[in-house]
């Protein structure tokens, strides 16, 4: 297919446009709101177009994927999906935001990019909670990340335009992974702290709990410390661990570990499955309808720590 490309970050760069050449499908326009580091980055990477105006993205093009700032997934899809063309958008929807919902994607295919749902490990694990109820879920992140003022990534520290903070970035996928294992909860609290000058949290530790008698106890944070990235389910006598959670091992399973890596870039399959989705009418791997799951919890988290950690409902 002939790509656009919303954006031209680290995301673009370094996963988004390798992934769509390795594939051999075809990036031929990139919209970015500085028409000169969108022409650099379009050369770069052989794109045939690119420039500022909403129509580089709209024409020409076979599908859209949205990797800018998160105050622009939302606008940017409403004007991709009314041109017809389907849309896969870089993760949160919203985020904080909560305007995910507002997105009409009736007969287009329209996804979010939480591609940790097509790895093999987490493949692995929802076959083996077929046969299994967990009764508690542990998960723990903790990655270095303190922007200076003139870092690019500076703008996820303004949940105006990020959607929030660590829970709206690296939570944000793990809170998919247990929705995408669980389903929805019927109610959290939350508690969120340690916050940027300009609103975004570094820590965010929730408390989520499904009528099955599930509880989850997340907690994710922009911190020192040795990195940490954990996901443990415990139940019945037995327990299954994931860690880190990107490596691919999984503890507690045919009793000796099991390693089942990612690829090397976790956006080539992500690309190729909405491709295919595109291709044969299907949904991809995470419809825009379960992504604003996500963000009703990142939403509901506010409001929880707004209220002193209180509980909330989600409607599961």
């Amino acid at each position: 297919m002939r790509w656009g490309i919303a954006g031209y970050g680290d995301i673009v760069t370094r996963r988004v446009l390798p992934a769509l050449h390795a594939l051999g499908e075809e990036p031929v326009a990139l919209w970015g709101r500085d028409p000169r580091r969108a022409a650099r980055t379009a050369e770069r990477y052989g794109a045939a177009r690119s420039g500022a105006a909403p129509a580089v993205l709209l024409s020409g093009v076979d599908a859209v994927y949205v990797a800018t700032p998160v105050v622009g997934h939302v606008p940017l899809a409403q004007a991709v999906l009314g041109a017809g063309l389907p849309v896969l958008i870089e993760k949160p929807l919203a985020g904080g935001l909560g305007t995910g919902d507002a997105l009409d994607t009736a007969g287009r295919c329209a996804g979010v990019a939480y591609y940790r749902r097509l790895a093999p490990a987490v493949r692995r694990l929802r076959e083996e909670l077929g046969g299994w109820a967990p009764e508690r879920v542990e998960v723990r992140f903790r990655c270095a990340f303190a922007p200076g003022p003139g870092d690019p990534m500076r703008w996820r520290t303004d949940p105006a335009v990020s959607g929030g903070g660590v829970l709206a970035d690296a939570g944000s996928h793990r809170i998919d992974l247990l929705l995408h294992l669980f389903g929805r909860p019927y109610e959290m609290s939350a508690r969120l702290g340690r916050r940027f000058p300009g609103g975004a949290e570094r820590q965010a530790e929730l408390v989520l709990r499904w009528r099955s008698g599930l509880r989850a106890h997340c907690l994710v944070e922009w911190g020192d410390g040795p990195p940490v990235d954990r996901v443990r389910l415990t139940g019945g006598g037995r327990a299954v661990t994931l860690d880190p959670l990107d490596s691919g091992r999984i503890d507690g399973v045919d009793g000796a570990p099991l390693l089942l890596p990612p690829p090397p870039n976790p956006h080539q399959p992500l690309l190729a499955d909405f491709a295919a989705a595109v291709a044969t009418g299907g949904a991809p791997v995470c419809p825009v309808a379960e992504a604003v799951l996500v963000d009703d919890v990142i939403v509901a988290a506010e409001r929880s720590d707004a209220d002193g950690g209180r509980t909330v409902g989600l409607g599961g």
